[in-house]
């Protein structure tokens, strides 16, 4: 495995991801807990991110992760054209797939059962309110509660959620306009 200062590394002007400020925290906790798992996939010529930057996102802005991995990160290197850049960036950022809510259910209620995790332990490991932790345990989810009157956080704001569902604040967009 090939190493690179995280300084080297571009953002791709292409870049088709966008990840919420909780997500990205949730991230660079993920990272400290785990690990640089996958490597930073770079761009030969130029040393655009193919894939990874919101990891070097959470590496530089995160103090104990920039001081593992600033001047050392993990990388992949390959050498392509700029569409074949572009064409890989896509195929792999959807090629992770989504979260099924009613998958997530099922699966937060089997590591709540084997009881290594309390209830607020999966508030703080996925990054959710205890309400949100709720839904997902007793599997009511979205659609048996009043989403109309339901404040969700930044993190996690559901298609079906009408207007002035969202607690008053901001919610973060994404930098293209058109997304």
């Amino acid at each position: 495995m090939k190493t690179m200062n995280i300084e080297e590394l571009r953002p791709a002007p292409w870049r088709t991801t966008h990840v919420l400020k909780p997500d990205l925290k949730l991230l660079g906790k993920a990272i400290e807990d785990y690990g640089l798992i996958n490597p930073i996939v770079v761009q030969k010529n130029t040393g655009f991110i193919i894939d990874g930057f919101h990891r070097v996102v959470s590496i530089a802005t995160n103090k104990r992760l920039k001081a593992q991995y600033a001047k050392a990160t993990p990388v992949h290197i390959v050498d392509c054209t700029e569409v074949d850049a572009m064409v890989m960036h896509v195929v792999l950022n959807r090629a992770r797939g989504a979260i099924v809510n009613h998958h997530l259910s099922r699966t937060v209620k089997k590591i709540h059962q084997s009881g290594k995790y309390s209830a607020g332990a999966l508030e703080d490991l996925f990054g959710m309110s205890m309400i949100e932790v709720d839904m997902l345990l007793d599997g009511s989810l979205i659609k048996m509660r009043k989403v109309s009157e339901h404040k969700y956080s930044k993190a996690w704001v559901p298609i079906e959620a009408p207007s002035g569902s969202v607690e008053s604040i901001e919610l973060e967009r994404p930098p293209n306009a058109d997304a």
